[in-house]
C-alpha cells in the first residue's frame, strides 16, 4: 500500500516538473517572440540613425568649407582694408612732407623768377644806358652797338643765369633751410577753405555786393529827388 502511494507521489511530481519545463519552455518562446518585433525597431532605427549621421557627415565638410572660406574672404577684406589704410597713411605723411618742402621749393621757384625779372630789367636799362655815353661807345663799341631788342635777350639770360645761381647758393645755406622751414610748417598748420566753401563766399560776397549797390542807388536817386525840391530844381 506505502509502496502504490510512493509511485504514485513521484508520478505526480515528473509530471508537475515536466509541466513547469513545458511552461518555461514556452514563456522562452513567447518572450523571443515578442523580443523579436522589438529588435526590429530597433534596428530600423539603428538603421536611420546611421543614415542620418552620414548625411551629417556628408554635410559637415560643406558647412566647413563655406566657413573656412568665409573666414578666408574675411581675413583677406581686412588684409586689403589694412594696405589701403595703411597705403592712405603713407600717403598723408607723403603729402605732409611733400608739402612743407613744396612750399620751400615754391617760395624759392618765385623769388628766383622775380630776381631774373628785376635783374633783367635793371641789366636792361642800365645798358641802355650806357650804350648812349660817348666813353662806353669807345671804350667797348662791340655792346654799345647791339639791337636794343637784342640787348633785352641778353639781359634776360644773364639775369637768369645769376638768379638761379644766387638762388641755389642761398637755398644751400642751412640757416636759411632752417628758417624756410619753419616757416613752411606753419603755413602747413592754416587750415585752408575747401572749394565748396569758397564758391559760397563768393557768392555770399556777389549778392551782398548787389544788394548794396541797389540800395545805395535807390538812396541816391531819392536824395536827388529831395534835394532837388528843396532847392527848386524840380528834378
Amino acid at each position: 500500500m506505502s509502496v502504490t502511494l510512493l509511485e504514485a507521489r513521484s508520478g505526480t511530481l515528473g509530471r508537475t516538473a515536466m509541466a513547469t519545463r513545458r511552461e518555461k519552455d514556452e514563456a522562452r518562446k513567447a518572450q523571443k517572440k515578442g523580443s523579436a518585433p522589438d529588435s526590429a525597431p530597433d534596428s530600423g532605427a539603428d538603421a536611420s540613425l546611421a543614415v542620418r549621421k552620414g548625411s551629417d557627415l556628408d554635410v559637415a565638410p560643406s558647412a566647413d568649407e563655406a566657413g573656412e572660406e568665409h573666414d578666408e574672404a574675411a581675413e583677406g577684406s581686412e588684409e586689403q582694408a589694412a594696405g589701403e589704410e595703411a597705403g592712405e597713411d603713407a600717403e598723408v605723411a607723403a603729402a605732409r612732407q611733400l608739402g612743407t618742402d613744396r612750399y620751400v621749393m615754391a617760395g624759392f621757384f618765385g623769388a628766383a623768377i622775380l630776381g631774373a625779372y628785376v635783374l633783367g630789367k635793371a641789366i636792361h636799362g642800365i645798358w641802355g644806358n650806357l650804350s648812349n655815353r660817348d666813353w662806353f661807345s669807345r671804350a667797348v663799341p662791340a655792346l654799345a652797338a647791339v639791337a636794343d631788342e637784342d640787348k633785352a635777350t641778353y639781359a634776360t639770360v644773364i639775369a637768369g643765369v645769376i638768379a638761379v645761381i644766387v638762388t641755389l647758393r642761398t637755398y644751400r645755406r642751412p640757416d636759411v633751410r632752417e628758417w624756410t622751414d619753419e616757416v613752411a610748417s606753419e603755413l602747413i598748420k592754416v587750415k585752408w577753405p575747401t572749394k565748396k566753401d569758397v564758391t559760397n563766399s563768393t557768392m555770399v560776397v556777389i549778392a551782398a555786393s548787389a544788394v548794396a549797390t541797389l540800395y545805395l542807388a535807390l538812396l541816391d536817386r531819392l536824395w536827388s529827388f529831395v534835394t532837388g525840391i528843396v532847392y527848386g530844381t524840380g528834378s
